[in-house]
């Protein structure tokens, strides 16, 4: 039968008491860390690889986010959730199969060496099953999921070149202006239908515009380097350590006045959230010489 929640049953006596270890792995395949770690690398290590996983990942996102709207799967009972987990949208596909497919299979394919194979074949199995461990999704939803994420390693990395050639020809601050457009339009669009209870599409929108108009800023007034400092790495400790406390601060301290049930107060606030850790917070440490 398809869409039988009872492999949840099978996996919880197959791995008995886990609960709480699948409820962290969990959180490794979630948008906050994936934005935490984006943000990390892009403040301190590698600036162009981060914009250039940013992008995969909103592409990422955003389709997932409308295959869940069109196939519109309805998730496993809440009755059959584990205690602590929460889950919101549809189910089909999941979004963290998909996405933790996409994200550490581009990792894979950049870095390309065994560990770092392994490494992402043992979060992205641990963190599917996860979801159906914790009773959120189907094991068809993850199936899925990993699937369309492994397909779209595939194309990126097969466009990736031909992608470049054809851009370069292209102002890079008119393409991110029509990034932003997309954005917003996709938002708009996603505002005339009956949203899931507390996941509309506004974080992925906030994302896009707030990622494309803060690297417009970012290139025009700041254009920061993440080259280490010889023997004072601690400055790019403190950009991570006091950049990470700025972004999550933004980030939940405007949910009160920005909350997520509002597609458009979500959007502007997942917008400042982004625009945050592209654009302000490296003006701040390129002027206090972090």
């Amino acid at each position: 039968m398809w869409f039988d929640p009872t492999i949840t049953d099978v996996l919880r006596n197959l791995l008995p008491g886990l609960g709480d270890f699948f409820l962290l792995v969990t959180q490794l395949g979630g948008t906050i860390f994936y934005v935490a770690l984006l943000l990390i690398v892009y403040w301190a290590f590698n600036k162009r690889e981060a914009i250039l996983v940013s992008y995969i990942l909103i592409a990422a996102m955003i389709s997932n986010y409308w295959l869940k709207m069109m196939i519109a799967n309805d998730r496993p009972p809440v009755s059959n959730w584990h205690p602590g987990a929460d889950a919101s949208h549809y189910s089909t596909p999941s979004g963290h199969a998909q996405t933790s497919a996409t994200f550490y299979g581009w990792i894979t394919a950049r870095i390309k060496t065994w560990w770092m194979a392994l490494i992402a074949i043992v979060l992205t199995l641990l963190i599917g099953i996860s979801r159906v461990y914790l009773g959120v999704h189907f094991i068809e939803d993850v199936l899925l999921g990993w699937g369309i994420g492994i397909i779209t390693v595939l194309l990126f990395v097969y466009l990736e070149k031909p992608a470049r050639e054809y851009l370069s020809r292209y102002n890079t601050e008119h393409l991110l202006l029509v990034l932003m457009v997309i954005g917003f339009l996709i938002t708009m669009i996603s505002s005339l239908f009956p949203q899931p209870p507390n996941d509309n599409f506004g974080a992925y929108g906030g994302l896009t515009m707030g990622f494309a108009l803060g690297l417009i800023l970012e290139r025009r007034f700041v254009n920061f380097s993440n080259e280490p400092y010889e023997g004072q790495k601690w400055r790019l400790v403190l950009r991570v350590v006091i950049g990470l406390i700025l972004v999550i601060g933004v980030m939940f301290g405007l949910s009160g006045i920005l909350p997520t049930e509002e597609i458009w107060l979500r959007t502007i606030r997942y917008c400042l959230v982004a625009l945050t850790g592209i654009f302000v917070w490296p003006a701040i440490f390129k002027k206090a010489n972090l």
